[in-house]
């Protein structure tokens, strides 16, 4: 178990440490050993990975609230937004039943002693550490405090403004790190021992490039003439599609916008791209610079029709001199989608070429 701080003010375990021995009477060498005995005995933090628990009094929700939109911005169009980390709301009296989940937020900005948000804060930190977070930094942020491959923070803030003040200073950290935990928790699920490497390998065989390929996914098209592979899973529906022609056909945003553009049509055969909030940026992939576009793809010519979120990228590979594109979409009407994109990004960013 790591009980160090990833905070902004690095706290050390020896706080914990301390804290932890003054709460239940040990000395510190005796505290330690029982407690880093305990940390293999601890279970894997719970919940979904798109989830922030956040334990907070109702007369702090709102704050804490406007706090955390403010840090985790992002949204997917699937036509409709969806953010990145749905927020959870409980009582402070709930602490006890929620501790143990994955992302946790314990936060209290009123100071009144009647504010039982207020009292948990006060309990969890030790007095040094509540009155520095009140008057100075708010927020600290640690590691696998209740549960091993959790995140736990602590909003400690003496007003709304001190509270809001921080979100510039601290938005990319804290960002950084759900987004690293996001990635911990999730490659461990999707590529774990039950991958399909006959399909792994069948691929690097053929056409000389490798994906990492969870277990369920399928082989739907693939021609080696053809310089285009398709694969998938349902339940949710999800596709990934990868292609590759001689040359660099993507040197400006034109080229590479008309190339994206047509690609579905030209190789799945029944999809477009809609231009409803499609969106094209210049980005890094891996070593190689590249394009992504994202949007909103549909069926055409076709009885049932279908849609949702799609993402590309295509970048120009100069030791192999090809263009790639990599292009995974989704469809879940009525359901979340965003986890399930967030998924097929990591599954997409394990492609490789032997060149490169």
């Amino acid at each position: 178990m790591d009980l160090s701080i990833v905070g902004f003010q690095h706290q050390t375990k020896v706080i914990f440490l301390m804290h932890f021995c003054k709460k239940f009477g040990l000395s510190l060498i005796v505290g330690t050993l029982i407690i880093l005995a305990g940390c293999d005995t601890k279970r894997e933090a719970l919940g979904a990975d798109n989830e922030i628990r956040v334990i907070c009094s109702e007369i702090d929700k709102q704050i804490v609230r406007d706090y955390l939109t403010s840090i985790f911005t992002d949204t997917i169009y699937t036509p409709e937004p969806e953010p990145y980390y749905y927020l959870k709301f409980s009582d402070p009296a709930t602490y006890n039943d929620l501790k143990s989940q994955a992302q946790v937020v314990v936060a209290a900005v009123v100071r009144d002693p009647g504010n039982p948000g207020y009292q948990l804060v006060k309990r969890l930190l030790p007095p040094d550490q509540f009155q520095d977070t009140e008057s100075a930094d708010p927020v600290i942020l640690a590691k696998d405090v209740n549960a091993r491959k959790q995140l736990f923070m602590v909003i400690n803030a003496g007003s709304k403004e001190q509270l809001m003040g921080t979100v510039a200073s601290k938005r990319n950290f804290i960002r950084k790190q759900f987004f690293d935990q996001f990635v911990d928790r999730r490659s461990r699920f999707i590529f774990g021992d039950d991958r399909n490497k006959k399909l792994e390998d069948s691929l690097e065989t053929v056409y000389g490039w490798k994906l990492k390929i969870p277990w369920g996914w399928e082989m739907i098209r693939s021609k080696p003439g053809s310089r285009f592979v398709w694969i998938g899973k349902e339940m949710p529906f999800q596709w990934i599609g990868i292609g590759w022609d001689d040359g660099n056909l993507v040197e400006d945003e034109l080229q590479a916008g008309d190339y994206i553009w047509s690609w579905p049509a030209e190789h799945y055969g029944f999809i477009q791209f809609n231009d409803y909030k499609f969106d094209l940026d210049k980005t890094l992939y891996k070593d190689h610079q590249a394009w992504r576009a994202q949007g909103i793809w549909e069926t055409i010519n076709v009885k049932e029709s279908k849609g949702g979120p799609f993402r590309s990228y295509v970048f120009y590979d100069e030791k192999n001199d090809r263009t790639y594109h990599l292009n995974y979409l989704i469809h879940r009407p009525g359901n979340d989608k965003s986890i399930f994109m967030r998924q097929l990004d990591l599954i997409v960013k394990t492609f490789s070429t032997s060149q490169s």
